[in-house]
């Protein structure tokens, strides 16, 4: 469909140099521009419910909200037809969010950036914007490429961590007051800009234009604590109370001792040297796709198989492995499968959405020698046949 966009750059040169520290532009990125979507059908999308969508107007000059506050505006779908109708020529645009989700052709975008493991994906969203429409100057907290569909935009990208100055938000918005920009260009269809986190940047379509944005996210402190919190007391091995056994002396005036504090640095420590726990914590947690949607289309009779036949996982689902003791867990969706370590080779091919020959296991014209969590993720549908 498209050439491949780190044909110009050395993977390990990309994550070495510029992943989650500078901004990087690369010129045709794409020898042809992906085209999943027409505006219609993007604004089709806006019309549904269970779709994230936003719209995002501005009346007057392209001025960040510091300077003309009132210019900006920020509307949450669902929108309806109505609403399309009744926008200006110019200055407004469309954002659609886990496109990946609804149109199954925007996730093979994902394979050119297959060397960042899937469990930092977030999701494919898609921009139409009219002549001059933007959503402003602003920061993200997440990394992301962004992809020229259609048309022409002009970009201006700050270095990361410049991002001091003061901050308006309008809506939920936030706007930059300023920044100095680094990268200054004008994106035409098959350009590619990866903006890491914590990076200014500020995008104005030239023209109709529809750009694709593959962003990843990452887990938060407040995230962790919550997850400990709502998920973890259960498997803490420990459940101890404070006790103030200490206490020698009367405290009459309510002071705050150090013991208590002391206790909870302990408890945390205790927590802390139980890597299996947190390993299984954040790896589930991780595993969770977006939106959690997934349909399952993948039922087919585990007796039709034979040695021709290869299988796949499917690539809808979110999906992570690691190590854990003497087995190899498998984590799909939250959920939770373990291998035995002869099955690292399939973990590892089924993990990365690779098809896998049955060839790698041992086949007789009677059975085919499945590790039975294997045929638990067939009758799950979680495996399709690709042959």
């Amino acid at each position: 469909m498209y050439n491949r966009p780190f044909e110009q750059i050395d993977k390990s040169e990309f994550l070495a140099k510029y992943w989650q520290k500078a901004p990087c532009f690369f010129k045709n990125a794409f020898e042809v521009p992906p085209s999943f979507l027409s505006a219609d059908e993007l604004a089709g999308l806006s019309l549904q419910e269970e779709i994230e969508s936003r719209l995002v107007i501005q009346s007057g000059n392209n001025k960040p909200a510091a300077q003309n506050a009132d210019a900006w505006s920020v509307e949450h779908g669902p929108f309806d037809n109505s609403r399309f109708a009744n926008l200006p020529e110019s200055h407004w645009t469309l954002l659609v969010q886990s496109v990946d989700t609804w149109v199954a052709d925007t996730r093979k975008l994902l394979t050119d950036f297959n060397f960042i493991p899937r469990w930092r994906f977030d999701d494919v969203m898609v921009s139409y914007a009219t002549d001059q429409g933007g959503v402003g100057p602003h920061a993200d907290n997440y990394d992301v490429f962004l992809i020229q569909g259609s048309g022409e935009r002009h970009w201006r990208v700050g270095a990361k961590g410049d991002t001091s100055e003061a901050k308006t938000v309008i809506q939920g918005m936030c706007h930059l007051d300023q920044f100095t920009s680094i990268i200054d260009i004008v994106m035409q269809p098959g350009d590619m800009l990866y903006i890491p986190p914590d990076t200014a940047h500020w995008g104005i379509s030239i023209g109709e234009s529809i750009g694709y944005s593959v962003g990843y996210r990452s887990i938060q402190t407040n995230q962790l604590l919550a997850l400990i919190t709502e998920k973890l007391a259960e498997k803490i091995d420990h459940q101890q109370f404070f006790t103030d056994a200490y206490r020698d002396t009367p405290n009459t005036s309510n002071y705050f001792e150090d013991q208590l504090v002391d206790w909870a640095q302990n408890e945390l420590k205790q927590l802390a040297n139980q890597p299996d726990v947190l390993a299984d914590l954040l790896s589930k947690q991780m595993s969770l796709s977006k939106l959690g949607v997934y349909q399952n289309d993948n039922n087919f009779d585990i007796n039709e198989l034979n040695k021709d036949s290869t299988i796949q996982l499917d690539d809808e689902i979110g999906v992570n492995w690691h190590y854990l003791n003497d087995k190899i867990r498998l984590n799909i969706e939250g959920e939770s499968f373990d291998f035995d370590l002869q099955y690292e080779k399939v973990v590892k091919k089924m993990a990365s959405f690779s098809p896998i020959s049955l060839t790698l296991f041992n086949f007789s014209p009677k059975m085919v020698d499945f590790p039975p969590v294997l045929t638990s993720l067939i009758n799950r549908g979680y495996i399709k046949r690709v042959d």
